[in-house]
């Protein structure tokens, strides 16, 4: 079971950046990998290890809301 479900925010360890989970990478006993879009617009993958939630009080997702026509 991966830790941060598809649309979830987080943060890199190492700076404050903050991104959504974009896809999740599953493979058997590999560890997990996720692709993330970064606030800054730039994507790029990462493993569990190195992201954390951006909002230590409770995980936060991005949800798009749905057009009305």
């Amino acid at each position: 079971m991966f830790k941060f479900p598809k649309s979830s925010i987080v943060k890199h360890k190492s700076g404050e950046i903050k991104g959504e989970i974009v896809n999740v990478f599953e493979q058997g006993d590999a560890p997990t990998g996720y692709y993330v879009k970064w606030d800054d617009g730039n994507h790029s993958y990462h493993l569990e290890k190195e992201l954390s939630w951006a909002n230590v009080d409770r995980p936060r997702m991005h949800y798009t809301q749905q057009s009305s026509k």
